[in-house]
């Protein structure tokens, strides 16, 4: 009696194509995925002046003129503000965050994280803030209204 060792060829094909559909599934699945964490990066990164700029608005009433390097703010960063974030501005309180182009998922390359303040009625109500994004991965916490 003979006794089949291995797998046929057939075998092989049939299992080497669920791979590759499983592939194509999960990998798309995963950059957008490791998208939205990238973006939690900016959002974390800009978030951090997010106090400055409402205690710049406390004091100052307007958030005209609220930019980066003036009336306590720190100054916009041209590069290397995170590490997937190349660079960080304030203009008129609206903080930008612009995510870097390479190293990135393709998701966030070169996309730009918002956070724009929305005052309460009175100055000395809480600054809210409203999020958005360029990017065509979005998060949950970030996203177009």
């Amino acid at each position: 009696m003979n006794k089949q060792q291995g797998f046929t060829l057939i075998e092989l094909m049939i299992v080497i194509a669920i791979i590759g559909i499983l592939a194509a599934i999960a990998i798309p699945a995963y950059q957008d995925y490791t998208g939205k964490a990238q973006l939690g990066d900016a959002i974390s990164v800009a978030g951090g002046r997010k106090v400055i700029v409402a205690e710049a608005y406390a004091q100052e009433g307007d958030l005209a003129g609220l930019t980066g390097g003036s009336k306590g703010i720190p100054p916009d960063t041209a590069s290397g503000a995170g590490k997937y974030v190349e660079s960080l501005a304030v203009a008129n309180g609206v903080i930008t965050a612009t995510m870097k182009t390479s190293g990135v998922a393709s998701c966030v390359s070169g996309a730009t994280v918002t956070l724009t303040p929305v005052p309460g009625t009175a100055v000395s109500d809480p600054m809210k803030w409203k999020c958005s994004t360029s990017a065509t991965c979005k998060p949950g916490t970030c996203s177009d209204s």
